[in-house]
């Protein structure tokens, strides 16, 4: 039987977080389950307060929250991850979003495929869920859609905390703060540390059983923020790859897919006059400059402002 520890960071969400946590109160386990919560608002602790008015009414596992003050994703991260770590019988750390909810038999599905596979660090199906009726140019576009692969197994690298579950030794190995906190409100810390563990030789894998729903508020289905979201993730990959490889070499490999993201987003959108399609093909001009950024060392920080509640 594995000792999981869900951990969940959170902040100004306290509608979301309490759907996340419900959703596990339904999962059909026979694994030892703890949750923990981390708040990354120091002024409105709503997460402390979501997490305290659930177990004084008689939560199902055993839960528990933290507060961490200064603004910045690794930072909770990594605060979860060393409480997690610190306790010598946990076996799996398991992470998910405060705009997730999990589907009954997720924890069993990513349990299952590590051991299927062999895998350090397992990543699960992200289905989408509108929070309003949206328009149908928008709810064609790539960002909006499921996040599935079609098939459980190995993969080369997951790239997200959205929906995994990741052994405790491999977290043990990483250090004391496996998150980058160089990324603090930009994203990508967690595609650094999977690329890292990548780098060390650790195995991953997919689990197309393992569903959650991410809730979309309507703040996210606007041109401007899906263009941006195209721009950060841009900035944030090119990140990624200097920290590891330097400047040069990070340009060198991606300047073939710079100059193709403006030529074709610049043109292509020129070319229609479907919206749809000229948001989406705009989309890769702007992960083309978020590329240029991050070599730049220029950082947006998308994750300053928190959509939904």
């Amino acid at each position: 039987m594995a000792k999981i520890i869900v951990c969940i960071a959170t902040c100004n969400r306290p509608q979301g977080l309490r759907r996340t946590l419900e959703s596990i109160t339904a999962q059909d386990t026979h694994h030892s389950l703890e949750i923990l919560v981390a708040d990354n608002d120091a002024i409105r602790q709503e997460g402390v307060a979501t997490v305290e008015q659930i177990a004084s009414a008689g939560y199902r596992w055993p839960i528990k929250a933290l507060l961490v003050a200064e603004r910045g994703i690794p930072l909770v991260r990594n605060a979860l991850v060393a409480a997690a770590v610190a306790r010598p019988d946990t076996t799996h750390v398991a992470m998910l979003d405060d705009d997730e909810a999990a589907s009954p038999g997720w924890i069993d599905a990513m349990i299952d495929t590590a051991a299927r596979y062999g895998a350090d660090v397992v990543g699960g199906a992200v289905l989408r869920e509108m929070d309003s009726v949206i328009a149908p140019w928008a709810a064609r576009h790539p960002l909006l859609q499921p996040k599935q692969r079609g098939r459980s197994g190995p993969v080369a690298l997951i790239d997200s905390t959205a929906n995994v579950l990741i052994t405790a030794n491999a977290l043990r190995t990483m250090g004391a703060q496996p998150f980058d906190d160089r990324m603090a409100l930009t994203g990508g810390s967690d595609k650094q540390l999977f690329t890292r563990m990548e780098r060390k030789g650790f195995r991953f894998a997919w689990s197309e059983e393992a569903v959650v729903t991410e809730l979309i508020p309507a703040s996210r289905v606007t041109t401007k923020w899906l263009l941006m979201r195209g721009y950060r993730v841009g900035m944030t990959d090119m990140m990624v790859e200097r920290f590891h490889k330097g400047r040069l070499r990070a340009l060198a490999g991606e300047a073939h897919r710079i100059a193709g993201g403006f030529v074709v987003g610049s043109l292509g959108a020129l070319a229609t006059f479907d919206r749809g399609k000229r948001v989406e093909r705009l989309g890769k001009l702007y992960r083309a400059a978020g590329k240029i950024a991050g070599l730049a060392g220029f950082h947006y920080e998308e994750y300053r402002k928190v959509h939904g509640a």
